[in-house]
């Protein structure tokens, strides 16, 4: 093998490393820590108020390959807040309404408490823990959100919303027909 194709080998090689560890450099890791499941969002009030303050009101658009929608978070008066003989006497509460473009099609009142995950916020739904979103804030106009607490372990699970003034639109035309273009209203 003559020296010139020697050295483009080495070159390749060199530059394969490099992109191979690069790519492994900036993959993030999320750790775990072990909360009390009972916690109430009082304990953790500091940096919950922080989140809820910038997301509130504000359009957050969530795109993937299967989805183009978002959220608005709108702060909940809890009338029980601060009354330990009731289950969401400790709890800051949301009311969280998911859009699929520009169409809402779920709300749900949310509880906010300290996440499993460091640095994150957990919103879980009131009538159903299933419903969970755990939020860090990157920047004003952009937060992270992983889906459940055991989604840390990958980190290509993390999603990632941006701060819009509007949901786009359906590029679908609805099938759906009124009552009374079909006929059942008389």
């Amino acid at each position: 093998m003559d020296k010139e194709k020697m050295e483009k080998i080495k070159s390749f090689v060199l530059a394969s490393l490099v992109a191979a560890f690069a790519c492994t450099a900036s993959a993030e890791t999320f750790e775990h820590v072990e909360l009390d499941k009972d916690r109430r969002s009082v304990e953790y009030s500091g940096p919950i108020n922080k989140t809820i303050s910038a997301i509130k009101e504000r359009k957050w658009l969530g795109q993937t390959k299967a989805m183009d929608g978002g959220v608005v978070f709108t702060p909940y008066v809890n009338p029980q807040f601060g009354k330990n003989n009731t289950e969401s006497g400790g709890a800051i509460m949301v009311t969280a309404t998911f859009y699929l473009y520009d169409k809402p099609v779920k709300e749900a009142l949310m509880v906010a408490r300290q996440s499993q995950i460091p640095g994150f916020v957990e919103f879980y739904g009131y009538d159903s823990r299933e419903l969970q979103m755990h939020i860090r804030m990157v920047d004003d106009d952009t937060f992270q959100s992983f889906a459940s607490d055991t989604q840390y372990r990958s980190p290509e699970k993390l999603n990632t919303y941006k701060k819009v003034d509007s949901f786009n639109k359906s590029n679908y035309k609805s099938e759906l027909k009124s009552a009374l273009d079909d006929g059942t209203v008389f």
